[in-house]
């Protein structure tokens, strides 16, 4: 099975010029990517110029949920803040609006809240019923956010972060829950093997009783590198895609600390493009 490859554009963030960036990426096998979501700071003609000019595509948007960026505070879905969710779902509409005009088809919804539920805020679990009444909190938002991507032609993925991040919606189950109390056709999920390593019993598991409600993946090691680099097992990982028949991009998102990359870059892709030829 030859899958569809992209890698997210956040990884290389700040560390060189995005024309040096994409020309790497494309020598060195992607032919699609995903665009980091941040609307107002990017110059979305000119990466759109430069991606024609090498013929890449646009996987989606990567939602900047917890980034560095000054308004990140107002990005959190399960608020008592009527402004914050106000300024949240202003962004979330940018970013979509963002995704179509590039061409992309998705884009991330991930559950954070007002304190003391916030990032490396919570390093324990929730009892799941807690944590579906702060999922059931978001939905009435995130309907309206489906609603208006689907104008877009544009999937909202719901990623479940590991508990370090969010408390909300940490796993596969938590996910799904939500999926099926938005009823939205153009709302799907997104799984990460990076969180589900952290998250999940069985990373093979999640996936086949995730199934058709999968939309994207992003892959990584355990250790934010590139698959192959550390101890997940990518084998088993390609085996449940196969039983579900997924189709869709493996999205690559690793952390890219300097510009020496290129070699990572080509072992984590040749990984898995070996892996899926397995029968």
């Amino acid at each position: 099975m030859s899958w569809k490859y992209s890698i997210t554009l956040s990884s290389f963030k700040n560390l060189e010029p995005i024309e040096k960036t994409l020309e790497n990426l494309k020598y060195n096998g992607f032919d699609a990517v995903e665009v980091y979501g941040e609307p107002d700071s990017i110059d979305i003609t000119r990466i759109s110029q430069i991606l024609d000019s090498l013929s890449m595509a646009v996987s989606g948007v990567t939602g900047m949920w917890s980034s560095s960026n000054s308004n990140s505070k107002f990005r959190k879905l399960v608020t008592n803040d009527n402004n914050a969710l106000r300024d949240v779902k202003n962004y979330v509409k940018k970013c979509i609006t963002l995704c179509h005009f590039l061409g992309g088809k998705t884009f991330n919804i991930c559950l954070f809240s007002d304190p003391p539920l916030t990032i490396d805020g919570n390093h324990k679990s929730l009892l799941r019923d807690d944590k579906r009444k702060l999922i059931s909190a978001s939905i009435d938002p995130v309907r309206e956010l489906a609603q208006y991507a689907r104008n877009y032609d544009v999937d909202l993925l719901i990623e479940p972060l590991n508990r370090y991040s969010t408390p909300i919606c940490t796993d596969s189950e938590d996910a799904r829950y939500m999926v099926e109390q938005l009823y939205q056709e153009n709302v799907g999920i997104l799984l990460d093997t990076f969180h589900m390593n952290i998250e999940e019993d069985s990373i093979e598991d999640a996936i086949l009783k995730t199934g058709k409600m999968l939309k994207h993946v992003h892959v990584s090691d355990n250790n934010r590198k590139m698959p192959g680099l550390a101890h997940i097992d990518f084998k088993s990982i390609v085996a449940a895609l196969k039983k579900i028949n997924y189709m869709k991009f493996l999205t690559f998102e690793p952390t890219v600390q300097s510009t020496d990359y290129k070699n990572d870059l080509k072992y984590g892709l040749e990984h898995l493009r070996n892996l899926s030829k397995i029968q």
